[in-house]
């Protein structure tokens, strides 16, 4: 008989304890998450950055191969 009474205590010691361990177990789920997130952001933001100025700067350099293009078939046409 005592260890059913024993068993019901714990049992109903589990029960009001839990809602507060599940708190405390979210609320640090939920802090390593935002962390996480906040992490992934900032890796996002910066490759954005690098891609666009990658792009910029390949831009240029087919607008500067263009011109040179364009400047030897005037001295091709003339020479």
């Amino acid at each position: 008989m005592l260890p059913i009474i024993g068993g019901v205590v714990v049992g109903a010691i589990a029960a009001i304890a839990a809602p507060s361990l599940v708190s405390g177990v979210s609320s640090g789920i939920r802090t390593l998450t935002k962390g996480v997130l906040k992490g992934g952001i900032a890796a996002y933001t910066a490759t954005s950055e690098l891609v666009s100025e990658s792009g910029e700067q390949f831009q240029d350099l087919v607008a500067e191969a263009k011109a040179e293009v364009k400047q030897a078939e005037k001295t091709h046409v003339k020479g």
